[in-house]
């Protein structure tokens, strides 16, 4: 995708110079905050107002790269701007009813030997993200509840969809609260999104991911979000999930001083073990219908063999 304008917000853009490449790029630059300089390039984030006679002000985050590249086995001969990446995740969240920030316009355009590429999206005013809400006291227990059970709809959802997110924190989790208790919520940052083939897998590390970067919950709620995420689940299926959560955080924690948080569900912790028996490796976990397949194979295959040593000693 070279570029895309959107039927929304074509005419707005046309009446005020937006409407090509050049119109964005030449933008006065004032960085919301700093920009990312790695991979022999740069990446940035601007803040646009256009004041309109007919609809008002109207803002956009209007994101900005000079060789922030990326390599993929689709593009393994060719650069690709990670703002592409970004949009087309975005679009694939609007197809399968993710909320998520609205695409205005995206382009890009390779100068002097480089590629740029720019990408605006709809101001989120009003939003607050998740880690300052949920540092606000007065924000209810109930509500707390709420955007808790909204956000584990909406990652099992992503993960349905054979997607995983891959940086998911409560800093990408943008929540305006509504009258009534109602709420909207947008999940951003979709750079590093991918496919993926195991569902546990998926769910593993972005919930315990989320759960060591937003150190804004409690403990009972991470516990509760994890519950809700899993509701659906078998019991064997939810403890299985749990206990490779904790294996993940515990391993990962950086905080010294402080003990890393643990998921406890309402199942029992011997409900794996007693069912299935005890916890295979881990790389069990990672790719199960590979290694299911070759095990399966394997005891096969060894089975055979012992029962031919035995015909064999018999004669």
């Amino acid at each position: 995708m070279k570029r895309f304008i959107s039927p929304n917000y074509s005419d707005l853009l046309k009446r005020h110079g937006l409407n090509t490449f050049e119109g964005f790029w030449d933008l006065a630059r004032h960085w919301v905050e700093d920009s990312n300089v790695r991979r022999s390039g740069w990446s940035g984030v601007i803040r646009h107002t256009i004041a309109d006679g007919e609809k008002g002000n109207f803002s956009m985050f209007v994101k900005l790269q000079e060789n922030h590249n990326y390599r993929s086995p689709v593009h393994m001969l060719r650069w690709r701007p990670t703002l592409s990446r970004d949009f087309l995740n975005i679009r694939r969240l609007e197809g399968i009813g993710v909320p998520t920030v609205e695409p205005v316009f995206y382009a890009e355009r390779r100068k002097d030997d480089k590629l740029q590429a720019v990408l605006a999206t709809v101001s989120l005013d009003g939003y607050r993200d998740l880690n300052s809400i949920f540092e606000d006291s007065s924000v209810s227990s109930p509500i707390r509840h709420s955007i808790l059970h909204c956000l584990a709809d909406t990652v099992w959802l992503i993960h349905f969809h054979r997607l995983q997110h891959n940086s998911l924190s409560g800093k990408h989790v943008m929540i305006k609260l509504k009258e009534n208790d109602m709420l909207d919520m947008r999940i951003l940052d979709h750079e590093k999104m991918r496919k993926s083939w195991s569902w546990l897998r998926t769910a593993v590390c972005d919930l315990e991911k989320f759960i060591r970067f937003t150190p804004a919950l409690t403990p009972v709620e991470h516990t509760e979000l994890v519950h809700h995420y899993s509701r659906h689940l078998s019991p064997v299926r939810r403890t299985k999930l749990a206990m490779m959560i904790n294996e993940h955080i515990a391993r990962r924690w950086v905080v010294k001083g402080v003990k890393p948080p643990s998921i406890h569900l309402g199942d029992s912790d011997d409900t794996f073990e007693q069912q299935r028996g005890p916890l295979p490796p881990m790389w069990y976990f990672l790719y199960p219908p590979l290694f299911r397949f070759s095990l399966r194979r394997s005891t096969t295959f060894s089975n055979h063999l012992s029962s031919h040593k035995r015909s064999s000693s018999g004669r």
